[in-house]
């Protein structure tokens, strides 16, 4: 179980890597197993994580899920998705 801790652990900071080409700020949590990504609500980020089976990413209450095999089409609609959180927040 902790090879797939650690697994999640690696993508997650993969994907946060990745996000930074789109200007969006996230951190890795280790002690909830997701990425808080920044949004324009202070201290409401967009929380995602790797489902069961280490195959996608989910966040929005797992309505959205991208394959995590994708780096970088899960960074561009994850950066959107916070981007939209960020205007109805009234963040930049």
């Amino acid at each position: 179980m902790e090879t797939n801790k650690s697994l999640e652990l690696e993508l997650l900071a993969e994907l946060r890597a990745a996000l930074t080409e789109h200007d969006a700020a996230s951190d890795v949590r280790e002690e909830v197993g997701g990425l808080a990504v920044t949004t324009g609500a202070p201290g409401v980020p967009l929380w995602i994580f790797v489902s069961f089976g280490n195959r996608y990413f989910s966040w929005a209450e797992a309505n959205h899920q991208h394959p995590v095999n994708d780096m970088a089409g899960a960074a561009r609609r994850i950066a959107a998705h916070a981007q939209g959180l960020r205007a109805i927040g009234g963040g930049s």
